[in-house]
């Protein structure tokens, strides 16, 4: 056990007053021989032994309620990460968890988790008698012997980053560590939020962590000093996609916030090539999304800029940046089993009228060895499905990000792709029409617009489909049917679409443009974003680190003057490396605020010796309302001397009987 006010313990000398003051009172009174009292002294000497074994009670009962009092203004700090735990260790092993979502406000109001995890950490070290620190921080896994406690706020493997963590991994290492190294006793110290992108609770890991504590050659404890508390007040900014289009950049902006308050209006600042403008934005539920368009005044050539709110109890998740490249046409590709009807409304819809900066090129299927698969933002394949080379080439384009969007062959297909296939023609009923109710309307390509406006899926009539057989996601069906009209597939970082009639008035009304324009507009769009991607990155990702030859430079404004750091490729940032440049930005999970639960947590450490140490906003009982035991115990000590204290109440003796006189009175 340890205290914050150590210097009031020397108040415990105040326990021996009640002592003191009973021998003084007991050096007032004078001892007088009188033979009349022997008498009664030798009738009570029998239970004299009991009230002086009374006395002693009470006496005891004023010196710990003394004792309590002093205890609980020392404020005792027990449990946590140190308190009853301070047996002796060699080593400690502290895991620290520096994430972007570690940078939110701790419990108490003063610093962030991940300083206040450090600051507990390094106490708790002390008060164990400096056994050796060993430290694993999360951005790259770095092991260091740290020399003492002390050091542990300023080492810059201790600071901030804009990354993620992967706890499992983290707790591996450690484990091979103390396999390599003879540790002594050792106990292992997770500092982290509990945050679940960073624990990653369906990990297949976490076998191995079990497995691995247990096979330790002696008996290791796992504490983890968990921060799970999210504040309510923090919001999080992100760009979802940027779009160049003509002489403006067009920003898809996702605003979240921990909690669903009032309707609240946020101003957002644009910094785009150093030119800065700012405008409101009203945020009613949880998160909003919207677009803004940023003119780039007839700059041909890239450059880059951010987007950012005003600070609150998060910084790390308060800006996000971008860069872009050079002004150049998005190329499509249709692919078709012959020249038609189907193939002139897709080719349309690749490239409507009016959208200059779209192109589009037909070519048959056994032409498609000729696509340019590096320039394509999309491919649409109305034809069977691809076999041998082409299914090899798309294949690979669907791993570089690519999109592709599948309609079914007039004829019958027995070809399979992703183990997808084509299967029967499904024909309506004379005089009526296959129609569709429901469909997926947040997520896909027929979700909602950023205003929620939705697509006009339910104004499609279709006489015919065709039946798909295999596994993908449904995101749209029909009605009757509950056959698919739309699956997804996801290949690598691309995605293929599966779309089950034509744009062929033999089949439906597609052409007509309600679902056909945006479904293929937004597949362009996510397309695009792998020409984009190449200005991208993750902060800690491989893409951040230096090549050899090339030299770190920060180009954006919002840090303007700060030197940079050996942990400069773990910071959110626009960077020139070489002749790349990179907007990072921490990972897209570090805006989830799901937490692992202790549930969970029991089930990912079963057999594990583990104990786990919840820092929450207002409940510090881990560490600092143990003095309330203290003053309780003081209250109970005094009532029971007071109890002690009270004399027990005599009996009267009882009446004599009532006898009547038989005298006579005088009259």
């Amino acid at each position: 056990m340890s205290f914050l006010n150590p210097a009031i313990l020397w108040g415990l000398l105040a326990v021996s007053l009640p002592v003191i003051i009973h021998l003084l009172n007991r050096r007032r009174h004078r001892t007088v021989q009188w033979a009349a009292m022997e008498f009664l002294l030798k009738a009570t000497r029998e239970s004299r032994g009991k009230k002086k074994l009374k006395y002693i009670i009470i006496l005891t009962c004023r010196a710990l309620a003394i004792a309590g009092l002093i205890l609980a203004l020392a404020q005792p700090i027990v449990g946590g990460l140190f308190g009853w735990g301070g047996s002796k260790l060699d080593t400690v092993i502290l895991i620290l968890d520096r994430s972007a979502s570690m940078e939110m406000q701790s419990a108490d109001g003063r610093t962030s988790k991940r300083q206040a995890a450090l600051e507990k950490a390094a106490a708790a070290i002390a008060e164990l008698n400096h056994p050796k620190l060993v430290l694993i921080e999360s951005a790259g896994g770095e092991i260091i012997d740290v020399d003492s406690p002390e050091v542990l706020l300023e080492l810059d493997a201790a600071k901030a980053t804009d990354t993620a963590a992967n706890i499992p991994e983290l707790i591996l290492r450690a484990i091979d560590y103390m396999m390599d190294v003879n540790t002594g006793r050792t106990e292992i110290w997770v500092a982290s939020d509990l945050q679940a992108n960073d624990w990653e609770p369906q990990a297949s890991r976490w076998a191995a962590v079990r497995a691995g504590m247990q096979d330790l050659p002696a008996t290791t404890r796992l504490r983890i000093l968990g921060q799970p508390e999210v504040s309510s007040s923090n919001y999080s900014i992100k760009v979802t996609s940027t779009t160049r289009q003509d002489d403006a950049l067009l920003l898809d902006i996702e605003l979240t916030r921990s909690s669903e308050l009032v309707a609240t209006s946020i101003p957002i600042t644009y910094s785009i090539n150093g030119s800065r403008n700012s405008d409101k934005v009203t945020i009613n539920g949880g998160s909003i999304r919207f677009q803004k368009r940023l003119p780039l005044g007839g700059q041909a050539d890239g450059g880059h800029g951010f987007v950012a709110i005003p600070a609150d109890t998060n910084p790390s998740d308060n800006v996000y940046y971008f860069a872009y490249g050079e002004d150049a046409p998005t190329r499509s590709w249709v692919v078709t089993e012959s020249i038609g009807e189907s193939a002139d409304w897709l080719k349309i819809a690749a490239a409507p009228p009016g959208y200059g900066s779209q192109e589009v090129e037909v070519v048959t299927a056994t032409r498609a060895h000729t696509i340019s698969w590096e320039d394509a933002a999309m491919i649409i394949w109305q034809a069977q499905l691809p076999t041998g080379a082409n299914a090899d080439m798309l294949s690979s384009y669907l791993e570089n990000g690519g999109q592709v969007l599948f309609f079914p062959p007039h004829g019958e297909d027995k070809g399979s792709f992703l183990g997808i296939q084509w299967a029967n023609v499904v024909q309506a009923a004379s005089g009526s029409y296959h129609i569709v109710s429901e469909w997926d309307r947040g997520d896909g390509p027929l979700r909602n617009g950023i205003e929620g406006g939705a697509v006009g899926v339910d104004k499609l009539r279709a006489i015919r489909y065709r039946r798909p057989v295999g596994d993908a996601a449904i995101l749209a069906e029909w009605d009757k049917s509950k056959s698919p009209l739309l699956l997804r597939r996801i290949q690598g970082n691309g995605t293929a679409i599966f779309f089950t009639t034509l744009p062929d008035y033999k089949w439906s009304n597609l052409a007509d443009g309600d679902v056909l324009l945006p479904l293929v507009q937004r597949l362009i769009e996510d397309g695009s974003q792998r020409f984009g991607s190449a200005f991208s990155a993750t902060a800690g990702s491989n893409q951040m680190q230096l090549k050899p030859g090339e030299i770190r430079e920060r180009l954006d404004t919002r840090t303007e003057g700060e030197t940079i750091s050996t942990q400069a490729a773990y910071h959110a940032g626009v960077w020139k490396l070489g002749d790349r440049t990179l907007a990072a930005n921490r990972p897209a999970g570090e805006n989830d605020w799901l937490m692992v639960e202790d549930s969970q947590l029991a089930q990912l450490l079963d057999g594990v010796d583990y104990l786990l140490f919840a820092d929450q906003a207002g409940s510090s009982a881990q560490v600092e309302q143990a003095w309330r035991a203290f003053l309780f115990a003081m209250l109970m000590f005094m009532i029971a001397e007071a109890l002690l204290c009270l004399q027990p109440r005599k009996s009267r003796p009882p009446a004599p009987p009532f006898v009547p006189s038989t005298e006579s009175k005088p009259l």
